[in-house]
């Protein structure tokens, strides 16, 4: 029997792809085992299995086409991941941030690529590598639990506009390089430009919504979807002549609400990334590195030229932003740390570049030396800063995570609606519980099982993200202020039949458990079974303290989400006792109180009609849910719904503003 034994370079695609596979799999423990960052070991990786290596693969075929696509997916999750929450929250501070840290990087790695000799358009292409970077040392401050650090969260906004701006300068250099850069060019390019992004930037998270809520049910055409997504986006700015990068990028930014960092479809796109893409990627790159060009003294001078570059103007940029927006030096050091690593648009840059032929093999060695070294420095720095600062108060949005326990079927529609408003506007997850109590029966459990099943259905159908809870535990209530502390709940949506199940009870033994087991916002909802064409509020002088501002904001925020789908007139009846409350309630709505000083049942037997949804605020002691609960519900005309708000919730929430909600929850 004879055998035919493979040659270098391999070619065959099975064995091609089994040699790649080994590569990623070897990398990740090789980098554990030696205690270096996993990116400048896949890099090495990819050096070594090269052509200038051991020769085991070439750059070209499969492995150029993966390393591509790899590319485009890289820059997709940068977008994706970023936290536009905290980039809108501080978006002063990291538009200063941003600003200096790509223009510092700009001015002196230009100078400085000139005096080395390179030609404009290639000083301006390796410029914009250093003014670009990379989140690499992230994951450290999160292991100290500091990244709600305004430092962090100015370094997080910052990226959008170090790497939005370098990838526009890569486009324009890599077309003027080509000859393309004329008149012609700018009066077609900006008119496509423009029509391309306001298309994917309004349609993609509406074409991703309706998706979701239909065939996107099922989790693996989820997934799909958001593949097509990315790279039809792509391709799209390479038809117009944008380089295809940009077009990944903003597919993520744009599609940042629709796919939570928490959820599953995250969880499977990160795996796939971090798996597959990506380390292929890193791999392929590691292949342009050739050793004997790395060591020669011209790349090393450049290399050690570039370096400095890097780090300096990065080093500048975070004391001059930091001194101007008064930072201490543990948050100036965190800011240098976060903008340091060059990795992902720096490595985008430069396969452009030498694919375009504006840099030649000694200048991509050099910039390898540079992504290598800033590697290490930052997560250096991050080491000895993240600890220094102070953690902040724990700041969440309403929506980042709601759970709606569910035990009746003809209920499930009405609450995950009502949940995945609130988690649709902040990038959140829907999370249903389903719960047995301890001892029953297979049959009564099946059943359980099979609502389980039945409510995922129902939350994609709603567009929202979610993952179910199926648990065993000794009562529902329990089990609800067990899956509430488990999934770090931010918002609860309980089922209310509108009635107490027995003498003494304010909502019914479970429900009354319940709010005295938990501490965080709470949306009770009775469904009367009328479709709602109206949402009207009830606010008293109980609820215009400062205790009860919280349950007047839930209130006002479920308003706006559940009233802005239907378009649906929103009416407030306040205290007149209370002028300030009413201007606060008037500027946030847009709308004028009305004023009636009688009981809340009073008020809404002559305000309410039979297709309102009747939202009511309030203290959550015994004493104020015991004046709600059966007075309003009693009081309240047939077929009218009523939701029941209120807030005790001992961590600071991000109640979203109206601006930060807009179009997610449409």
């Amino acid at each position: 029997m004879a055998f035919d034994l493979p040659t270098l370079p391999l070619s065959e695609p099975g064995i091609v792809f089994a040699a790649l596979l080994a590569a990623v799999l070897l990398a990740p423990m090789l980098a554990r085992r030696l205690r270096l960052p996993e990116v400048v070991v896949v890099l090495v990786v990819g050096f070594a299995i090269g052509p200038t290596g051991i020769g085991l693969l070439e750059r070209v075929g499969v492995v150029q086409s993966l390393g591509y696509a790899g590319l485009l997916y890289l820059m997709f999750v940068a977008g994706l991941e970023l936290d536009l929450d905290d980039f809108i929250e501080h978006r002063t501070d990291s538009l200063a941030f941003g600003t200096m840290t790509f223009v510092v990087p700009m001015v002196l790695g230009t100078a400085t690529s000139l005096a080395l000799g390179y030609g404009p358009l290639a000083s301006l292409l390796l410029a914009s590598c250093w003014a670009s970077h990379t989140l690499v040392t992230y994951p450290i401050f999160q292991r100290v639990g500091t990244v709600g650090n305004r430092a962090v969260a100015t370094s997080v906004g910052a990226t959008i506009i170090t790497d939005t701006a370098a990838l526009l300068v890569l486009a324009v250099v890599a077309r003027a390089h080509q000859g393309e850069l004329s008149a012609v060019f700018w009066a077609t390019l900006l008119p496509s430009l423009a029509i391309v992004t306001s298309g994917v930037v309004a349609g993609l998270p509406r074409l991703a919504r309706w998706f979701f809520s239909g065939w996107g049910q099922d989790r693996s055409l989820r997934f799909l979807f958001v593949l097509v997504a990315l790279f039809t986006t792509a391709s799209l700015f390479d038809a117009i002549g944008i380089e295809a990068i940009v077009g990944a990028f903003l597919a993520g930014l744009v599609l940042n609400r629709s796919v939570p960092n928490s959820g599953a479809l995250m969880g499977r796109l990160t795996f796939f990334g971090e798996t597959f893409f990506i380390p292929l990627f890193l791999v392929a790159t590691g292949m342009l590195i050739d050793l004997q060009v790395l060591l020669e003294p011209r790349t090393l001078l450049i290399g050690g030229a570039f370096t400095a570059v890097a780090l300096v103007a990065k080093l500048l940029a975070a004391l001059g932003a930091g001194r101007l927006l008064g930072y201490n030096r543990p948050e100036i050091g965190a800011m240098f740390s976060l903008s340091a690593a060059q990795a992902a648009a720096t490595l985008a840059a430069i396969v452009v570049g030498l694919e375009i032929g504006l840099l030649d093999e000694s200048t991509v060695n050099a910039v390898m030396m540079v992504i290598l070294i800033t590697c290490l420095v930052a997560p250096a720095a991050a080491s000895r800063y993240a600890a220094a600062l102070p953690r902040p108060p724990r700041t969440r949005d309403l929506g980042d995570v709601v759970v709606v326990p569910v035990a009746n079927p003809r209920s499930v529609p009405h609450l995950i609606d009502i949940a995945s408003r609130f988690a649709r506007a902040d990038g959140g997850i829907v999370v249903p519980v389903t719960i047995a109590a301890a001892g029953t029966g297979a049959e009564e459990l099946q059943a359980v099982r099979d609502l389980d099943l039945e409510v995922i259905e129902v939350a994609h159908s709603a567009g929202a993200e979610a993952r179910t809870v199926f648990r065993i535990d000794a009562t529902a209530a329990t089990g609800i202020a067990h899956t509430v502390v488990e999934q770090e709940a931010t918002l609860l949506v309980l089922g209310w039949t509108g009635t107490t199940e027995s003498r003494g009870a304010t909502f019914g033994a479970v429900i009354d458990d319940v709010l005295s087991h938990t501490n965080l916002p709470t949306l009770l909802s009775y469904d009367g079974g009328e479709p709602i064409g109206r949402i009207l509020i009830i606010v008293d002088r109980s609820v215009t303290t400062p205790a009860g501002g919280p349950a007047v904001e839930l209130a006002l925020e479920a308003a706006k989400l559940l009233a802005r789908p239907r378009n649906l007139p929103i009416e407030v009846v306040g205290d007149r006792e209370d002028q300030r409350s009413t201007a606060r309630i008037e500027q946030q709505l847009g709308r004028e109180v009305q004023h009636d000083t009688r009981r809340r049942a009073a008020t809404v037997t002559d305000h309410a009609r039979p297709n309102d949804l009747i939202i009511v605020p309030t203290i959550g002691d015994e004493p104020n849910l015991r004046s709600v609960a059966a007075p309003i519900a009693a009081a309240a005309p047939p077929g009218a719904s009523l939701l029941i708000a209120l807030d005790t919730s001992p961590i600071t929430l991000d109640h979203p503003s109206d601006a930060a909600t807009g179009d997610h929850a449409d």
